[in-house]
């Protein structure tokens, strides 16, 4: 995009006359933004460093090792990889004019067996941020990703942020520890090191976007930064502020958020040093939590108990319901001359026919769906298939055999429901207009 306004036009200009990264910055980047590797395969290992191999018989699997040749301090990773590729950014803060300059160079390394590794560095992106928290960025193509960028364009003036981002070239690179900064920042407490934080999300912090960022780096609670700005807020900044007249370093700021947290949960007084700056934070955080933990149990146990109740409760009442349902059909039977259909007349049945068939009979609860028949067909005390009848259009809905499928005597037993739906349906008529017994004493019969 070409410079239209003013300060596009001013940063355009002074982009041009930035020095290009020096050989002490390229040999940092080297030295910091890689792995350092040694790769183990049986006895045979080699650096990813300086490409070269050794026999080590000492059976390391981890830990750190020194190379014999180049003397670089290895990370032992068992492994039968012969290249090792990895891509990052370095980024250099520096100023010019009255601009906080972020310059970000895209990084990568491939390195070989039995081959010096090789380096590929390239200015892609350029942050360049004034005082009163404006931002003009410049930057080189890109594709979709976090690698894409396309090295061979120019660099020229982009606009910041898409529907996903708001600020889409914020990039967390290593930074080189040679920083220059504009006076304002120094004021607010930066120095050389920006604490894990984004570069970029850092500025931007400090000159004026975040409320409490100021605060946590000029009172060094670095751990405390880091959470913040990572999350985006406090939920208790007077806690913050007792630390820091009581001399409290808090050493993880994500497990002390929690504390604070915990503290609440309890109703104890957070505004109290006794409290807040606990001797040891990790003990007093796991006293709190088993403690949590234990109501939270008992509560836990109490509300299944209630469910356990209800659940009983509400079987009674499929119970007391199928039992009505099932009144006229009672003692029924649909025979031929060697296969006996009966109603299933139990839960317990249809438990036992669920168990049998290996089907979903009892697990489905069909005895709770108010229009549906279930028979059991069989021969000489054999199940032969379960049969689903529809009480309202008398119909048969499925009949499956062992594990849903069919047996030989399937024909048979459908052409005998159906000559014999009459009879059913007679029953079932006969049932809707006659009143039945309450189960006596109201107990549940056997299921």
């Amino acid at each position: 995009m070409k410079p239209r306004t003013k300060r596009e036009k001013l940063v355009v200009e002074l982009s041009r006359k930035l020095p290009a990264i020096t050989e002490a910055q390229i040999r940092w980047g080297k030295k910091h933004c890689f792995p350092h590797n040694a790769y183990r395969c049986k006895d045979e290992m080699w650096c990813s460093e300086c490409g070269k191999m050794w026999v080590d018989t000492t059976g390391q699997k981890d830990g750190y090792i020194r190379c014999p040749y180049c003397g670089e301090k290895l990370e032992v990773k068992v492994s039968r990889k012969t290249k090792d590729d990895s891509i990052s950014y370095l980024t250099v803060a520096t100023t010019s004019g009255d601009f906080q300059v972020l310059r970000h160079f895209y990084t990568a390394k491939y390195a070989r067996k039995d081959n010096e590794p090789h380096y590929f560095i390239d200015e892609v992106c350029q942050q360049w941020i004034t005082a009163d928290n404006k931002e003009t960025v410049v930057a080189k193509a890109m594709n979709m990703g976090y690698g894409g960028w396309i090295h061979t364009t120019d660099m020229s003036i982009k606009k910041d942020g898409n529907i996903y981002y708001s600020h889409s070239y914020d990039i967390d690179g290593y930074v080189y520890p040679k920083v220059k900064l504009l006076p304002i920042l120094r004021r607010n407490g930066l120095r050389t090191s920006f604490h894990g934080v984004t570069p970029a999300i850092m500025i931007r912090a400090l000159l004026g976007e975040s409320k409490y960022a100021e605060m946590l780096l000029k009172t060094k609670q670095y751990s405390m930064l880091d959470f913040y700005m990572h999350r985006g807020g406090l939920s208790h900044p007077w806690a913050i502020n007792i630390c820091n007249r009581n001399g409290y370093i808090i050493k993880d700021g994500s497990m002390y958020h929690d504390y604070l947290e915990l503290l609440d949960y309890f109703h104890l007084d957070t505004h109290n040093a006794y409290y807040v700056c606990p001797k040891n934070l990790k003990k007093a955080h796991d006293k709190l939590l088993e403690r949590k933990r234990k109501i939270e149990a008992k509560i836990w146990a109490e509300e299944e108990r209630k469910r356990r109740i209800e659940r009983m409760s509400r079987m009674k009442q499929d119970i007391f319901s199928f039992i009505r349902r099932i009144q006229p059909f009672l003692g029924m039977e649909i025979k031929d001359e060697d296969i006996v259909i009966r109603p299933l007349e139990s839960v317990t049945q249809f438990y036992q026919e669920g168990k049998a068939m290996h089907h979903c009979v009892y697990r489905n609860e069909y005895y709770k769906h108010k229009d549906c028949l279930i028979l059991t067909a069989q021969k000489d005390g054999k199940r032969l298939e379960t049969i689903e009848v529809n009480l309202k259009t008398f119909k048969i809905i499925q009949s499956r055999a062992v594990c849903n499928g069919t047996s030989d005597y399937h024909d048979r037993i459908i052409n005998l429901v159906n000559r014999n739906m009459g009879l059913i349906r007679r029953l079932h008529h006969e049932g809707l207009y006659r009143v039945w017994p309450e189960p006596a004493g109201k107990q549940v019969p056997c299921l």
